[in-house]
C-alpha cells in the first residue's frame, strides 16, 4: 500500500505544482487509503481515497487509483461554496449539483492533464461495469422526468466511459438508445441530458450560474430525491488547503475545457537538411554559448609548475565553475497546415527551425520538434528529427493548437516556440504554460488575440525570410 501511496503523492504534487505553483513550493500533498469510507475527500492538501471502490482494491489498480485522485483534485479547482449556495437558492437537489460538478471537473482535468485522462476513463469504466444495469432499470421504470432525472444523469455519466458525459446527440452515443420513453417524456429527457452534457464546456466559475439556469429550464426537478447515490462526493477545503485552493482557483476558474488532442509519436521519415540552415546556425551559436565565471580551490586537478618550482606543499589546482548555467531546452512547433505550404512559408520556417535546433544542440541543449496541422506529431525518440523531414513526404491539413495541452505536460521544463500563419482552436492555458510559450505569426490570416491566450510573447512578422525568422526564434530563447 505504501508503494501506491507514493505514486499517488507524486501525481498529487505534480498536479499541485501546475495549478498552484507558488503554494506547491511551500506545502506537500499527502495521500492515504481509507479503509472505513467508500468515497474520497480532501482538505486541499491531504487526500483520502477509498481502499475499495466499486468492488476493486484501489491499491492493486494504479489507473483506477490515479483516476480517483485526479477526480478529487478536480473538485479542488471549483467554487464549492458558491455552488452549494446556488443549490439552495435554485432548489436543486445536492446530487444534481454533484453531477454537474463531476462532469465539469473531469472535462477540465482531462484538458489540463491529457496524460492522465485515461485514468478518469478507468474510473468511469469501473462504475459502468458495477452500476449501469441498475441505472438503466431505474430509467426504464420512470414515469416522468422527476423520476427519471437521477438514473438518467448517472447513465449519461457512465454509459460511454470515454467522455465525462454521453451527449445523446453525438454520433456513437450509448445513452440515446436507452431513452425509450413515449413523447413528450423522451424529448424532455433528451433536453435534460443535453443540458448536462454542456457542463463539459463550462468554466468552473460559471458552475453556480449554470445550475441556476438548469433549474429554471427544468423546474420539476426542484428537490428531487436521490434514487441512486452519486459515486464519489464533493469535498470541502479546510484551512490547510485554503491558500492552495485560492491560487488554483485564480489560475483555472475562467478556463473552458476542451477535448485533448495528444501528440502522436511517429518514426521520422526521409530527412532533408536545408543547406542554408548550418550557415545560419553558425551565426546563432554565440547566443547559446557564454563563458561562466570560475573560482579556484586547492585540490587535485592540474599541476601548477610555478607553484612546484617555488616548493609549495600542494602545487595542484582544481578549477570550479563560478556559476551554473542550465542547458537550453526548447520545443519548436512548426505549422505544416495547407496555408503554410504556399508562398514558400513552410520552407523558410523550416530553415529557421533547423538553424535554431542545430545551434541549441551544439551548445549542449535539447530540442524537441513538433509538426502540427489539425493533428500533431513528434519523433518517437522525442528529439528534433521531424524538423528535418522532407516536405514532399508531409501531409498538410488545417490548424489546431489543442496539442499544446498534451505537450506542455510532456515537456514541463521546456520553452515552447511556435511558428504559424493560421488560427485555430486553442487549449486552456495556465499562467505557467503561457509564460514559457512564444509564437511567431506570419500574416495575413493569423489571429493575434487567440495566440495571446496561449503565449506570453507574440511576434508578428511583416516579411517571411529564414534569417529573420531564425533571429527572432533565437531572441525568444534565453541563453
Amino acid at each position: 500500500m505504501s508503494d501506491i501511496c507514493a505514486v499517488l503523492e507524486a501525481a498529487a504534487n505534480q498536479i499541485l505544482a501546475v495549478v498552484a505553483p507558488a503554494t506547491a513550493r511551500l506545502v506537500r500533498a499527502r495521500v492515504w487509503l481509507d479503509e472505513q469510507d467508500d468515497s474520497a475527500s480532501t482538505d486541499g492538501v491531504r487526500i483520502w481515497l477509498p481502499a475499495v471502490f466499486e468492488g476493486v482494491e484501489v491499491a492493486r489498480d494504479t489507473p483506477l487509483a490515479l483516476g480517483l485522485l485526479v477526480h478529487e483534485l478536480g473538485h479542488f479547482l471549483q467554487p464549492l461554496e458558491a455552488l452549494a449556495q446556488a443549490e439552495r437558492e435554485a432548489g436543486a437537489a445536492h446530487w444534481l449539483g454533484n453531477v454537474v460538478a463531476d462532469i465539469q471537473l473531469e472535462a477540465m482535468m482531462a484538458s489540463l492533464f491529457p496524460p492522465l485522462a485515461h485514468t478518469l476513463v478507468a474510473v468511469r469504466a469501473q462504475v459502468r461495469q458495477a452500476r449501469l444495469a441498475e441505472y438503466v432499470e431505474g430509467l426504464h421504470a420512470s414515469r416522468d422526468l422527476a423520476e427519471a432525472a437521477n438514473p438518467l444523469a448517472l447513465a449519461g455519466r457512465f454509459a460511454r466511459p470515454e467522455v465525462p458525459f454521453d451527449d445523446p446527440y453525438e454520433a456513437g452515443s450509448q445513452l440515446e438508445p436507452l431513452l425509450q420513453f413515449p413523447e413528450p417524456l423522451r424529448a424532455r429527457g433528451l433536453s435534460f441530458a443535453r443540458w448536462l452534457s454542456a457542463a463539459q464546456e463550462s468554466a468552473a466559475q460559471d458552475l453556480p450560474g449554470f445550475l441556476v439556469q438548469l433549474m429554471e429550464k427544468f423546474p420539476e426537478l426542484r428537490q428531487v430525491g436521490e434514487r441512486y447515490a452519486v459515486p464519489g462526493g464533493r469535498s470541502a477545503v479546510a484551512a490547510a488547503g485554503k491558500a492552495a485552493q485560492a491560487e488554483a482557483a485564480a489560475n483555472v476558474a475562467a478556463l473552458h475545457p476542451t477535448r485533448p488532442m495528444p501528440v502522436a509519436m511517429v518514426p521520422p521519415s526521409s530527412c532533408l537538411l536545408r543547406p542554408e540552415a548550418p550557415q545560419l546556425a553558425r551565426g546563432l551559436r554565440i547566443h547559446f554559448q557564454a563563458a561562466g565565471g570560475a573560482t579556484e580551490v586547492v585540490a587535485p586537478g592540474r599541476l601548477e609548475r610555478r607553484a612546484a618550482a617555488r616548493g609549495e606543499l600542494i602545487p595542484l589546482r582544481l578549477q570550479l565553475p563560478g556559476r551554473e548555467r542550465p542547458r537550453p531546452r526548447v520545443v519548436i512547433g512548426l505549422d505544416r497546415s495547407s496555408s503554410m505550404k504556399g508562398a514558400d512559408k513552410f520552407a523558410q520556417a523550416q530553415i529557421a527551425a533547423q538553424a535554431v535546433a542545430l545551434a541549441v544542440q551544439e551548445a549542449g541543449g535539447e530540442v524537441v520538434g513538433i509538426l502540427f496541422d489539425d493533428t500533431a506529431q513528434v519523433a518517437d525518440a522525442g528529439d528534433a528529427a521531424l524538423l528535418f523531414s522532407d516536405p514532399a513526404t508531409l501531409t498538410y491539413g488545417g490548424t489546431s493548437f489543442e496539442f499544446l495541452a498534451d505537450a506542455w505536460r510532456r515537456w514541463p521544463e521546456h520553452l515552447f516556440l511556435l511558428v504559424t500563419d493560421g488560427d485555430g482552436p486553442v487549449p486552456p492555458a495556465l499562467p505557467g504554460d503561457r509564460a514559457r510559450t512564444a509564437v511567431i505569426l506570419i500574416p495575413p490570416d493569423c489571429d493575434e488575440d487567440a495566440m495571446r491566450q496561449i503565449a506570453a510573447r507574440v511576434v508578428v512578422l511583416a516579411r517571411v525570410r529564414s534569417a529573420g525568422l531564425a533571429s527572432v526564434l533565437t531572441m525568444l530563447t534565453p541563453p
